[in-house]
């Protein structure tokens, strides 16, 4: 190793060493770590904390063969990216085939989607190799096979539409294991036996005729078992791939359960752009990205194996427009082959329907979140009946609703700071009402508790030091290395809770106990009994943060020099 390597890993290495010092990290296995009693008030956290958002990616930085991954992963799944839009127009049934007039038009809305789409071309961060399956089935993963990363938002290749992934055992370092054979947790480098669960892809035709990909993720012989899992549900956040997401997936199938993600339209694998992402305008309430919570509605019947029915007319694009919706060259028609081109759920039978559970992070929490006011009405957007949903884990984006199924919300210190229940602006509108970050999430806790139509559970998350990108497995973006854990260990108990026909008691225990990496700012709480209930302290502050510096001066003020601020109800 040269000089300038060396000094540049000691560098990496000694600022490590002080980030997670600031943040009093931990590297003991995942379990309850019950806080120590409020402390003397210290008025030089707000500025220190900031520390622990660097060390998600500084852990990364220093993990041996990251940062070559990064950079050669990124380099090639991007040039496939922006190549493969144009596939089409060298194919010669684009031009002789008997519907070439189609494909043709197809062929011209897959480029103007690739340049319009969030992000662009779909470029991005290429996925992260801690959740990437072994698509190409050669037996390796992870770091050591970059082709699995190349193909990982490949929807057409036949050779990889299905594949093997470890059950991940997250950390709160930051180091992820996989659970083995015999149940125990190693490092996927080592030469242990894993428990390997099985991911296929597919594509769903939503209710605007616009193809969606998807993934299913099912535990190790459950495509051969008799019995019927309990399903959870993911979208994911603007410009993020379902395996930015994928922790909770494979996470839940962990746990016992079937998972699914899809990509809502315009999200990289799907076909749409941008302006799908929130068109048409206006046409849901509570939602400023329509076309997040339409496709919630859509793949949540689709997994019911309920039909998805087209909401524009497929042959009338003027019509589409006079309804604030994203003209296009083609549609496809959303209802059940052979007469449309959508394909039944071939897994239902491996399903128990009665326990749907919701996730989504960011514009993917927008959606999942907006369900429940629609369940709450009895209907869906379009009028007809919706499946009920058991439970609905929503992280770092929320909307109006009231808890009509068991909700837990989880933000962080540094996420995007919603100055109301409503965000930006003090009262509901038709334009932009969500929220985020602890103190806009913290009203709309409180808001939803009050709110008649709540009949459920409630639980009210903030992470210590963490960002926007806590619930996103991106490499490199700003979080802190405990979130990750902290994230999938408190979703996966409000899904095994409140989410399977045998609720897991330990599980519901969990719930109320804190863990190192909670906010140490703003209280976590949590109501079991619902609005009737109190809404119990997990957590309580004794610390203060510079948004609260801003926005609500007086919380700051308080917290710093005297007993801080909370108004849940201490255990016990």
């Amino acid at each position: 190793m040269t000089d300038r390597r060396r000094f540049a890993r000691g560098v990496i290495a000694v600022g490590l060493a002080m980030a997670l010092g600031a943040a009093g990290a931990s590297v003991a296995p995942a379990g309850a770590q019950p806080l120590p009693a409020p402390q003397p008030p210290d008025p030089a956290y707000p500025f220190t904390e900031i520390l622990q958002v660097l060390t998600g990616p500084m852990q990364e930085a220093m993990t041996p063969g990251m940062l070559d991954y990064f950079v050669r992963a990124g380099i090639l799944t991007n040039l496939g990216k922006l190549t493969k839009p144009f596939e089409d127009l060298t194919k010669p049934e684009t031009y002789n085939a008997p519907d070439a007039q189609r494909r043709q038009l197809e062929a011209a809305q897959k480029i103007w989607d690739a340049i319009t789409h969030v992000a662009p071309f779909g470029a991005g961060f290429p996925p992260h190799p801690y959740y990437t399956p072994d698509w190409n089935n050669n037996g390796r993963f992870g770091i050591a096979d970059l082709d699995d990363a190349m193909v990982d938002d490949d929807y057409d290749d036949p050779a990889v539409q299905e594949g093997k992934f470890r059950y991940p055992c997250l950390t709160p370092s930051a180091t992820v294991l996989y659970e083995t054979a015999d149940g125990g947790c190693a490092a996927g480098d080592s030469a242990a036996t894993f428990k390997l669960g099985t991911v296929r892809k597919f594509r769903v035709v939503n209710s605007r005729g616009i193809r969606l990909s998807g993934k299913v993720y099912f535990p190790e012989g459950a495509e051969e078992a008799t019995e019927k899992y309990p399903v959870t549900i993911g979208m994911p956040g603007a410009s993020e791939s379902q395996n930015d997401v994928a922790m909770y997936a494979q996470s839940s199938v962990r746990n016992g359960f079937v998972a699914f993600t899809f990509a809502q339209a315009g999200q990289p694998g799907s076909e749409g752009n941008a302006l799908d992402l929130i068109s048409p305008l206006f046409s849901v309430e509570h939602c400023f990205a329509p076309g997040s919570c339409r496709d919630a509605q859509d793949v949540v019947r689709w997994v019911a194996g309920e039909d998805v029915l087209p909401v524009f007319d497929l042959a009338n694009e003027v019509a589409t427009v006079l309804q604030l919706g994203n003209p296009r060259l083609v549609r496809a028609n959303p209802l059940y082959a052979p007469v449309g081109a959508n394909m039944r759920n071939p897994w239902l039978d491996r399903l128990d329907l009665a326990h749907l559970n919701l996730w989504g992070q960011s514009v993917g929490s927008i959606g999942m979140t907006s369900y429940l006011n629609w369940q709450a009405k009895g209907h869906g957007i379009d009028g007809r009946p919706l499946p009920r949903v058991s439970s609905v884990v929503g992280m770092s984006g929320f909307t109006q609703v009231p808890a009509s199924a068991p909700l837990q919300v989880q933000t962080a210190d540094f996420d995007i700071p919603g100055i109301w229940a409503t965000g930006f602006w003090p009262t509901e509108n038709p334009i932009i009402d969500a929220t985020d970050g602890p103190i806009g999430t913290k009203e709309l806790y409180d808001k939803i508790r009050r709110d008649p139509r709540s009949t459920s559970p409630a639980q009210f998350i903030t992470y210590e030091g963490g960002s926007h990108g806590d619930s996103i497995n991106w490499l490199g973006v700003p979080r802190n290395a405990k979130t990750a854990n902290l994230s999938v260990y408190y979703a996966m108990n409000w899904f095994k809770c409140y989410g399977r026909a045998d609720a897991d008691q330990g599980a519901c225990d969990a719930l109320a106990r804190p863990m190192d990496g909670l906010s140490r700012a703003v209280p976590t709480e949590y109501s079991p009994d619902g609005p009737g209930g109190p809404s119990l302290c997990v957590t309580i502050p004794d610390r203060a943060t510079l948004e609260q510096a801003i926005l609500r001066p007086q919380i700051f003020i308080q917290n710093n020099w005297g007993p801080a601020f909370y108004d849940c109800t201490p255990q016990g």
